[in-house]
């Protein structure tokens, strides 16, 4: 059992992670420590089965693969998904709370994924459920550590309201994110659509709102940005799919797509399709790709626009950053705005750190997308 001081600072652990100061991995780590376990798990569960987040501790990497494979997120196929859909929020479960030790050892989840892996046993409770997507909190156990006691299920569930509130402050900061992004537009008048990774938009500026009010070009249906145009459709649904994908280079690259209206009089809109800056952990429903009606000013102040709302430069920052764009050099950065070189540097460093990127040739090629 854990003394008060300890579970303190397990608890903590997955405050930490909530707020993006430490790893999920590591409380994770520590909770399968305290419960004698081999692995902890965080996943999440969406309606249609997708699983957009799945983290294991010590286990292979390959796993991972497998697991796609098996299609773990269907609770037609895996009994665990299955009693996590249908239990309480923070009901605490093991195997012999949900099946019989027959259906233990015959049934083809354990057979052909749970045993091949050493993860046999389980102790999980659902954590929360937000409009399709369910979280999960798990330890697994590995056939030498057998089903787990009562003295270490007592720890779990001790520490999972923890890890809940810990999810859900995530999920506040998330939002508050969401929120301060979208006003920015919103004040600024511009069109924008904020959408998650499956390509549902979850917010829009009043500005967008009228476009897909009016629908002659975009629409929207079952929450998806939907075009006049079937293939102008699937041009964009493509271009928000591939922004979406971060572990793909196409997703690094704005894209833009042209969308016809229905009415022969009307110009076309253009769409720029942009991934947002990774806020740390994707629980699958924080937005992730800016879709942008491309408006006719365009040019620098568009620019700008980009680089302190999305990208979250400075005021001094987004300026080096335009100026970098027009070929300066740091030297003459640092003349111009009467500042030391080591400065500019310094800055520099911080746009690619807010990029995600390491070259300085690669930077200013990204802002000339915008």
């Amino acid at each position: 059992m854990l003394d008060d001081e300890q579970a303190l600072a397990l608890a903590d652990r997955f405050y930490s992670a909530a707020t993006g100061a430490a790893p999920w991995y590591d409380a994770l780590d520590a909770l399968a420590t305290a419960t004698g376990s081999r692995t902890g798990e965080l996943i999440t569960v969406r309606a249609d089965t997708a699983v957009p987040i799945n983290i294991m501790t010590n286990t292979d990497p390959e796993l991972h693969v497998d697991a796609q494979m098996q299609r773990i997120g269907d609770p037609q196929i895996n009994p665990r998904i299955r009693a996590g859909m249908y239990a309480p929020v923070l009901k605490v479960m093991a195997e012999n709370d949900f099946m019989s030790p027959a259906e233990h050892r015959t049934h083809p989840h354990y057979q052909q994924f749970a045993r091949p892996w050493d993860i046999p046993f389980i102790c999980c409770t659902p954590l929360d459920r937000r409009e399709d997507l369910m979280v999960g909190l798990a330890v697994l156990r590995s056939h030498a550590q057998g089903h787990i006691e009562s003295a270490e299920r007592s720890v779990f569930a001790a520490i999972a309201p923890h890890v809940r509130a810990a999810v859900r402050m995530h999920f506040a900061l998330d939002d508050q994110a969401e929120a301060l992004l979208n006003g920015v537009f919103e004040s600024l008048s511009l069109p924008a659509f904020l959408c998650d990774g499956s390509g549902r938009v979850r917010s829009m500026t009043p500005h967008a709102e009228a476009i897909v009010a009016d629908g002659s070009t975009l629409r929207l249906k079952s929450r998806q940005l939907i075009a006049s145009d079937a293939a102008d459709s699937e041009a964009l649904s493509e271009a928000i799919r591939a922004a979406a994908d971060a572990s793909t280079l196409a997703a690094r690259t704005p894209r833009s797509v042209i969308v016809r209206s229905e009415a022969p009089t009307r110009r076309p809109l253009v769409l720029d399709v942009i991934r947002l800056p990774e806020r740390g952990l994707d629980f699958g429903l924080a937005s992730q790709v800016l879709v942008m009606p491309r408006s006719p000013a365009g040019g620098d102040a568009r620019r700008r626009l980009l680089l302190q709302g999305v990208y979250k430069l400075t005021v001094a920052e987004t300026d080096v950053a335009m100026r970098l764009l027009q070929g300066a050099t740091a030297d003459t950065v640092a003349t111009a705005r009467a500042v030391s070189v080591a400065t500019i540097r310094a800055q520099i460093k911080s746009i690619l750190a807010k990029f995600g990127m390491t070259r300085q040739i690669e930077l200013v090629a990204r802002i000339a997308q915008l």
